[in-house]
């Protein structure tokens, strides 16, 4: 079950010679950040390292170029991602891998200077991304021409999703100057918004920043390293899919939302990552919003449209909100269930109805924030009798909110979702996740690339979070390559290995370097096994780990190296 799998994993080998006295290489951001489905781009790398270099980017195919820092990246026509990660590494250690944005729109590079409305890019149509980068007090400026009653939407992907140190402005203006739009904090610090020209013709998209970290200076910042990508479209534009779950076994098709969208669109729903790399890109963090473990991520999009959606693959039941007058009964749920709902109207509240027995622990989770979505979720719990008997709003240092409750009584109760700000809109969606809370755990490292010593051993600290009554849980390294062993490491119920244990890796001074993975394995009081995941990111994780070894004096670090199969 835990077998690696390296279908697109490029283990690119460059100039082996000479790599044993080199550091550890750095990346620390790509340029252009992304590219279009089925379509091959060059890449400038930033960072310090020696050229050749080794890369690892699974998902898409990377050549190396003869300049230093110069990749060509071909990206498959079927891969059902919108983002894949991408990192070098030599003999001596790996950098962390930098996001790089899979796109469906024809793609350029900006063109300078576009500061001043006057010296606006122009482009013949919208339907395009653009990538820029706002270096200092720097403003971009495009325009586009637009016919009366054409939506056009303009969003920018730069901190979210890009990690870009960079808090966004968009705004759309007149040639005269004259904002007629304007966003700034619409998906995280990233601007998204759509503008309805009354009257036919150009109109100038302008970007403009601060930086991402609060300081008292109130100029326009920027610098090399902030990459952002400008979707400029009037056709379809995805925010989110609904349902915004669909059972694993069967996910069928969703319908993508957002503007510009013809109603009852469909989109097939696939593994993240597949055809081929499913198991290598990224995954759900572990947080504390309680997102169930079985879960993984799926994406479903269209060549014609600009973005994809997002969608969670579970292995229960799933549903959408069915509209209700007020006097209606609540909407029964049965445990486990995710259920997508829209809070439409101001003030809005959704109604669901779930049957407990006296002690039953019930485990609510209510996202919208986390998901991009634009609700503040406040969710209420009411007894048999009608009581209020909990009520949660923000959670987990996020706006999304985690109820836990046990049941005082047997009956049904009553689950009550709204917006803390009685907001409403028809973006406006959550996803509301109800189940049995039962005996779990969580199992992250504390980064994701390791280097093991020729000399000596490799302890790798992994951090455990229990959920319930959780028994005792092994630690192990499954699948290591040969030379390489490492001991299982016991986590208790008390004590200090209750919360982090210690994985000791030993070599035998073979090279290697490659993913690796690490599993926790509870046996009582219900048997679960889970990987143990790399630090959230930009909102992704990963369950494999990259390992160097370091070869010993004796060792010819020109060996190939023997990925763990």
């Amino acid at each position: 079950m835990f077998k690696l799998q390296y279908p697109l994993f490029l283990l690119t080998f460059l100039g082996l010679t000479n790599l044993a006295s080199a550091a550890a290489p750095t990346l620390t951001y790509l340029f252009p950040g992304g590219g279009q489905r089925g379509s091959t781009v060059a890449v400038t790398c930033t960072g310090k390292f020696d050229w050749p270099i080794r890369i690892d980017a699974p998902g898409v195919v990377v050549e190396p170029g003869e300049k230093s820092g110069q990749l060509t990246i071909t990206i498959p026509s079927d891969l059902a991602a919108d983002r894949v990660w991408i990192r070098l590494y030599n003999a001596e250690g790996a950098s962390v891998a930098v996001p790089f944005l899979i796109g469906d729109l024809r793609e350029i590079n900006e063109t300078e200077p576009n500061n001043a409305p006057q010296e606006a890019e122009s482009f013949e149509q919208a339907g395009l991304i653009v990538n820029g980068v706002l270096k200092g007090a720097d403003t971009d400026s495009y325009s586009v021409p637009l016919e009366a009653g054409q939506t056009l939407v303009a969003a920018i992907d730069a901190h979210t999703r890009l990690g870009s140190p960079i808090d966004t402005i968009l705004q759309v203006a007149l040639p005269n100057g004259i904002v007629v739009a304007d966003n700034h904090d619409d998906h995280g610090l990233d601007p998204r918004l759509a503008f309805t020209a009354s009257t036919a013709g150009r109109y100038i998209v302008r970007v403009f920043g601060f930086s991402s970290e609060p300081n008292t200076n109130i100029s326009l910042q920027g610098g090399d390293n902030c990459v952002y990508r400008l979707t400029l479209t009037t056709g379809p534009y995805v925010t989110h899919v609904v349902p915004l779950s669909v059972n694993a076994d069967n996910p069928g098709t969703v319908e993508p939302r957002g503007w510009n969208i013809p109603a009852g669109t469909q989109a097939v729903a696939s593994p993240f990552g597949a055809p081929d790399a499913a198991d290598l890109l990224e995954q759900e963090p572990r947080t504390d919003l309680r997102i169930p473990l079985p879960s993984r991520l799926g994406f479903a999009h269209r060549e014609d449209f600009a973005h994809g959606g997002r969608v969670r693959l579970v292995p229960y039941a799933t549903s959408l909100a069915l509209p209700r007058a007020g006097e209606e009964p609540p909407q029964r749920l049965e445990l486990p269930h995710a259920v997508t709902g829209c809070l439409r109207t101001p003030g809005q509240a959704d109604r669901f109805l779930v049957s407990l027995g006296k002690g039953n622990p019930l485990l609510l989770t209510v996202e919208a924030r986390t998901l991009g979505l634009p609700p503040d979720p406040l969710v209420r719990l009411f007894d048999p009798e009608g009581k209020k008997v909990a009520e949660i709003d923000d959670s987990a240092g996020t706006r999304d909110a985690v109820l836990a409750h046990t049941a005082a009584r047997d009956g049904d109760y009553t689950i009550v979702v709204t917006d803390r700000h009685r907001a409403g809109s028809e973006r406006a969606y959550y996803q509301l996740t109800a189940r049995l809370d039962e005996p779990d755990f969580e199992l992250t490292t504390t980064g994701g690339e390791f280097v093991l010593p020729a000399d000596k051993p490799l302890e790798v600290v992994v951090n455990v979070v229990r959920r319930g009554a959780a028994g005792p849980i092994t630690v192990a390294a499954v699948d290591l390559p040969e030379g390489i062993t490492a001991e299982p490491a016991v986590s208790e119920t008390s004590g200090d290995s209750s919360k982090k244990v210690t994985l000791k890796l030993s070599g035998n001074g073979s090279p290697f370097s490659g993913r690796i993975r690490l599993v926790g394995t509870m046996s009582a009081p219900r048997e679960l096994q889970h990987d143990v995941r790399t630090p959230a990111r930009l909102n992704g994780s990963f369950s494999t780990l990259w390992l160097t070894a370091i070869a010993a004096a004796n060792t010819s670090p020109a060996e190939p190296d023997k990925p763990a199969k």
